[in-house]
């Protein structure tokens, strides 16, 4: 009788702990809701649409790109109570642990690796005007699926390397079937509508260029599952089965419904809800009535949608697509007037320490492009310079230098600004490319040039490896012989392609005759080609050789 009445009252207790959660959960979508239906969002085309704070970094970048759209998303929310409501909740946004101190919380919640982060460091990489950038503005690219910009031939460009640079033959409606992974990424965004390239660098980005046991289809206990996008891998335990065990339950057993099935629940989760930015999967902004604003994001890395724009931008300069109609869905904030700069230990008056001068630099163990990765760097991230020039390699000056949490590694000298001058520690008339050729700007003197370099004992030559006077300008596929090193150096000069040392008519004609495949330019020529130095040489190249024979602007490197 006893027994009966303890498990009565157990029974009651359990009843009673299942209504208070019940109650919090449905207090926490009727808030969500609420919230989601306080905002009053809307959408504004163009440049002028925007505040002043947003234009003069837009209209450079539709100087670049005419055919570039730019949409102004109000969000209707205050910045502050943005900023509030998302640091407030601790691990939803976070950084590496191995961070600075100043990008962590004092709260000391981790997990995978990862720990929460400061408000200061979640408001520079939530703030949009920081990443107005060229590269970095792709975060903002909005996420459809456009036939005249996307090709399969693009995402092999992006798989190049990595375990999807493969076929895989598997099981469909009782059919044997071979595909590229190339081939199911671009039948997922025809049937999804989201852009391939997007589709592709999230799998990347989720399961690292060779793969993780979420797809290899042999981890113990879900065999035959694959999980491309890390759905449900939640970090609370084994975030590895968390994602099996959801891939098993919706019956993901072979790579083509992984990803199809995976890509169209990105679709209905994120893209159709108005979350269709690498920016919008991360900071929840869009108010919905499904999913509420805040909580409802892809991931918890705040420097996530970053690392997603330097991926999206090289994939379309690699496919000659940067000049392609493309929106930007650009979020602004009531009340964010100030600036949001980058928080950093270090102190900036120091004249040791440097700005990071770049999207995405690594830093490297070793003084070389092949060293291991120690970290990726932010833009206007502060670092002690221990010492210059510490090796040459790879066509880059290499410094030594020291991350505030105490990190030593080697970066390239041309990602540096002195905090003290903001003085370009690079130089501007000339700089060694792929240990192999001298890069330099028109009416540039040989000697000058060997000078910058630290060259005392050299030769000047033309392409015949003749002698000539160093005190001449110089010309494309001239050469400095390096006595001391016993090495020679081909000289190419920025939009010399006719390689006769004056630039007119007939190079930017060079360019042209390339552009519309008349003919082709030899290897140096493309390196001269490419006063843009974007790594692709298109009409932007042949407009700025124009405007500089005008006299309108400058060849720089």
């Amino acid at each position: 009788m006893r027994t009966i009445k303890k498990s009565i009252i157990k029974l009651i207790s359990v009843q009673l702990v299942l209504i208070v959660l019940l109650a919090m959960i449905f207090n926490v979508i009727v808030v969500s809701k609420t919230q989601a239906a306080s905002y009053t969002q809307y959408k504004k085309v163009g440049i002028s649409e925007f505040p002043e704070s947003y234009r003069s970094s837009l209209k450079k970048l539709s100087e670049l790109h005419p055919n570039w759209k730019f949409t102004a998303f109000y969000t209707g929310m205050t910045w502050e109570e943005f900023v509030n409501a998302e640091v407030s909740a601790h691990g939803r946004n976070r950084v590496h642990k191995s961070s600075a101190d100043s990008w962590k919380c004092s709260c000391g919640t981790e997990s995978s690796g990862y720990v929460c982060a400061s408000k200061e460091i979640f408001e520079y990489y939530a703030d949009p005007r920081n990443f107005l950038t060229e590269t970095e503005v792709f975060q903002f690219l909005e996420m459809s699926y456009n036939s005249s910009a996307h090709t399969q031939a693009g995402v092999e460009s992006i798989v190049k390397g990595s375990f999807m640079d493969s076929s895989v033959t598997f099981n469909l409606d009782g059919k044997q079937k071979t595909m590229r992974y190339s081939q199911i990424i671009m039948e997922a965004a025809k049937q999804t509508g989201i852009s391939p390239y997007s589709i592709a660098i999230k799998i990347i980005q989720e399961v690292g260029r060779q793969g993780s046991s979420s797809v290899s289809g042999n981890y113990a206990g879900y065999e035959g599952y694959y999980n491309f996008f890390n759905i449900g891998a939640y970090d609370s335990g084994n975030a590895i089965e968390n994602g099996l065990k959801y891939a098993k339950e919706h019956g993901w057993n072979n790579q083509y419904i992984s990803i199809i099935q995976g890509s169209q629940y990105l679709a209905d989760s994120y893209i159709n809800v108005g979350q269709n930015t690498a920016y919008f999967y991360k900071f929840d902004v869009v108010s919905d009535a499904k999913t509420g604003v805040f909580w409802h994001q892809y991931m918890t890395n705040i420097q996530d949608p970053s690392s997603q724009a330097k991926n999206l931008y090289n994939t379309y300069a690699k496919n000659n697509v940067l000049n392609a109609s493309l929106n930007f869905i650009i979020p602004v904030f009531n009340g964010n007037t100030g600036t949001n700069g980058l928080p950093s230990d270090m102190d900036e008056n120091d004249t040791s320490s440097y700005y990071v001068n770049g999207t995405g630099v690594t830093f490297r163990s070793g003084p070389t492009t092949s060293a291991g990765k120690i970290a990726t760097l932010a833009r206007n991230e502060v670092v002690k310079v221990i010492e210059f020039n510490s090796a040459n390699a790879d066509g880059y000056s290499w410094a030594y230098a020291e991350r505030s949490n105490g990190t030593k590694g080697y970066i390239a000298n041309k990602y540096l600004i002195s905090c003290s001058g903001n003085t370009q520690v690079e130089s501007k008339i000339a700089r060694i490319e792929y240990n192999k050729y001298i890069l330099t700007v028109p009416n540039t003197k040989m000697s000058d040039i060997a000078k910058e370099l630290s060259i005392t004992s050299y030769e000047a030559q033309d392409s015949n490896a003749k002698k000539i006077d160093a005190n001449q300008n110089a010309s494309t596929a001239n050469i400095i012989f390096n006595k001391s090193a016993n090495k020679s150096y081909n000289i190419v000069v920025l939009g010399d392609v006719h390689e006769d040392g004056t630039i007119d008519a007939r190079d930017y004609m060079k360019i042209k005759n390339h552009i519309m495949g008349t003919s082709n330019l030899k290897d140096i020529e493309k390196l001269s080609a490419d006063v843009h130095k974007d790594g692709t040489i298109d009409a932007r190249d042949y407009m700025k050789i124009k405007n500089y024979i005008m006299g309108t602007t400058a060849i720089e490197l």
